[in-house]
């Protein structure tokens, strides 16, 4: 698998349409990183189409819409899922992944939000991703009780509903989240 072709060094598509093997293609553009969802597809959509002119077919290609850490910006987390949705509406034979434990740098119980981050991705199309496997297992993020105060404040916070991560950070020096943890 080759990592990462962009609009940045487009050419390393000639390697990955040489070797014939799947191609990560991120959503960069060609002078920096995207600033919301419509950057993301659009970035996308540009190295997709260079992809097509190369030969390379679309279930080989592994779409990384780039997983920012909410963090340093509420609003980081839905735009990467509403990247996610469109990519797979657009191009339902590419695959859609990225490193999805991004989202939480800077946070407390990160497993927490990584679990309904991941379980967010997958039902916005992703169906793949870089994870820790041992701390974010698909399975446990998959079956997390969605209706428990943990979940839905990770949730928040990952639509951009908890501005600042306010009510997430409340609980966690409350100890509210360590239970989740």
């Amino acid at each position: 698998m080759l990592n990462s072709a962009s609009l940045e060094r487009v050419e390393a598509l000639d390697l990955a349409q040489a070797a014939g093997g799947p191609v990560i293609i991120t959503a960069a553009g060609a002078s920096g990183m995207p600033s919301g969802a419509d950057e993301r597809v659009g970035f996308a959509a540009q190295m997709v189409a260079h992809a097509e002119a190369k030969g390379i077919e679309h279930d080989r290609l592994y779409v990384d819409p780039l997983v920012f850490p909410i963090s340093v910006d509420g609003q980081f987390g839905h735009h990467c899922l509403d990247a996610i949705r469109e990519i797979r509406r657009r191009w339902p034979e590419v695959h859609i992944t990225g490193g999805m434990s991004n989202v939480s740098f800077g946070l407390p119980n990160r497993r927490l939000i990584n679990d309904a981050f991941l379980a967010m991705a997958i039902e916005a199309g992703a169906d793949s991703g870089i994870t820790d496997p041992i701390m974010n297992p698909p399975a446990r993020a998959l079956e997390a009780d969605r209706s428990a105060l943990p979940f839905q404040l990770a949730t928040d916070v990952l639509t951009g509903a908890d501005r600042n991560c306010k009510a997430y950070l409340k609980a966690a020096r409350a100890g509210a989240l360590a239970e989740a943890a």
